[in-house]
């Protein structure tokens, strides 16, 4: 009896992780991925001599030892030769007032830092400190997500309880409130505002403490070669498992007949059968277009109903004659005038330099990438509309984020080599992501405490996979990975694994 065929759609880390896993389970697999090349989201190109990295901005859980590290040895990315080690968490700088905070991965070395600056601030910064000691030295890297929320029973939960056993204190009361409403008694709001920005202001206090945990394990690091190579590691482990993937072929339908997904139909015509179908793309894409607004339920109308998108981003890349020797890879950084753009104004952007590896910048030169949040309304009138003014704004904007990195790179302007400019137009055509949305809805307090299912209501042999249904490059990769548990589950057939 031949093999049943899993249909997976979108090549990005998600849907080659369920190809990968649907492999090692013994089923026929075929990838559809709309751009010509896999990685979605994690993607760099080539402009010139310089390799501009759009993606992936750290790694967690790349030692040995940890639960990720193993998803990493089933996938064959597990090579050190991929990783850089992160030296700090970054710096916060703000260009008017001439201060910096730069973000040691010891936490001690940070408390006292912080209390320096502020001596006011003293019990909020050794309760933040006495937390992320708590959180030290666990394996945190795929905390809650080995198994899809679907198939995580009364034990599964024990034994996270138990493995978690003195940290509930630190998740639950103040530390479920998100970090501005932690901060919002502090007296030195530019403290503050670090704070708050170490991931995001609308995030819950134990994430950001789990995450400063991790950072000062060592277990966060930089891919050396850009985050497509990274990429392309995963699609040979696919391709040695002899799993098949066709490019720049969209798909245009999911097949369904009574209830059950039964194929696809492509944009030529071409139908494709299956007996499993893993959408590991674009939800709304999914739902809204694939399926013509069927079996969405109740529950995730509601989120699409209610819910704040993630912003899409404008990244503005330079390729210049400047090594940037001793910056933080990492910057967040306050504008002294902000940008305006339609009718917003952007008063900080984040700063990434690509000065810990040679792969990005021939030797003496390197990389230096702006980016910040911006409007999708915006972006797509003047793509619809006008791409001479569309391009002009690019451009404008790109010379203002000049303007303000000059302040603190004196003569950096005569050393721009190559600008390459993304906006979330270029997103959207790529990876046909709703309205540029990179990570699906806004992270806040409500959808962190949420599972989102990897099935549709009402909807058999279909599931979900990538950054709709979970967040960050571990959760992602791991949904690929759930998807096919729960087709192993339905089998009633043990999920198996195996190691490059």
């Amino acid at each position: 009896m031949s093999a049943k065929k899993v249909i997976i759609i979108g090549a990005g880390l998600a849907g080659l992780s369920a190809g990968c896993y649907s492999r090692m389970n013994g089923y026929d697999t075929c990838i559809y991925e709309h751009h010509s090349e896999p990685g979605g989201v994690a993607a760099t190109w080539r402009r010139g001599e310089y390799l501009i990295d759009g993606g992936i901005h750290f790694m967690m859980g790349y030692k040995n030892g940890t639960d990720l590290f193993n998803i990493y040895r089933q996938l064959g990315v597990a090579d050190p030769a991929n990783f850089v080690p992160a030296k700090s968490y970054g710096s916060f700088i703000d260009i008017e007032q001439g201060r910096q905070l730069d973000i040691p991965l010891n936490i001690s070395e940070l408390a006292l830092d912080m209390k320096m600056l502020s001596p006011a601030d003293t019990p909020l910064i050794d309760d933040l400190a006495t937390a992320v000691g708590a959180f030290s030295c666990k394996d945190l890297t795929t905390y809650g997500q080995i198994n899809p929320p679907e198939l995580t029973s009364g034990l599964d939960r024990l034994t996270t309880i138990w493995k978690m056993r003195g940290l509930f204190k630190y998740m639950s009361g103040k530390y479920t409130r998100s970090m501005e409403e932690y901060t919002s008694g502090m007296q030195n709001r530019w403290l503050a505002d670090c704070l708050n920005n170490l991931f995001t202001p609308q995030s819950p206090v134990w994430f950001v403490i789990m995450l400063l945990a991790i950072a000062g394990d060592g277990q966060i690091s930089y891919l050396s070669k850009g985050c497509k190579d990274f990429v392309l590691q995963i699609e040979k482990r696919y391709k040695d498992l002899n799993g098949e993937i066709i490019y720049s072929t969209t798909v245009e339908q999911i097949l369904v007949n009574n209830d059950c997904a039964i194929g696809v139909r492509l944009t030529d015509g071409t139908e494709d059968f299956a007996d499993y179908i893993i959408s590991a793309g674009d939800i709304h894409n999914t739902v809204f277009h694939l399926l013509d607004g069927k079996y969405i339920g109740k529950k995730l109308q509601n989120k699409f109903d209610t819910y704040e998108l993630s912003p899409p981003y404008f990244a503005a890349s330079f390729g210049v004659k400047h090594t940037f020797e001793n910056e933080n890879v990492f910057n967040t950084i306050v504008l002294k005038q902000p940008l305006r753009i339609g009718k917003r104004e952007i008063h900080q952007i984040f700063v990434r330099i690509f000065n810990y590896s040679n792969h990005f910048a021939p030797e003496g030169k390197s990389v230096i990438q702006a980016e910040f949040e911006t409007d999708w309304d915006y972006w797509d009138n003047l793509w619809q509309t006008d791409k001479e003014k569309y391009t002009a704004e690019k451009e404008r904007l790109a010379s203002e984020i000049l303007t303000h990195l000059e302040m603190l790179y004196f003569g950096l302007s005569q050393l721009v080599e190559v600008t390459d400019i993304a906006t979330p137009c270029t997103l959207n055509r790529y990876t046909l992501n709703y309205k540029g949305a990179p990570e699906g809805w806004r992270i806040n307090l409500q959808n962190f405490k949420e599972e989102t299912r990897r099935t549709l209501e009402g909807l058999s042999n279909l599931y979900l996979a990538g950054h709709w249904v979970s967040r960050g490059v571990p959760g992602v990769i791991l949904s690929g990975r759930q998807a096919v548990q729960l087709i192993c589950a339905k089998e009633k057939k043990p999920f198996f694994t195996r190691t490059t």
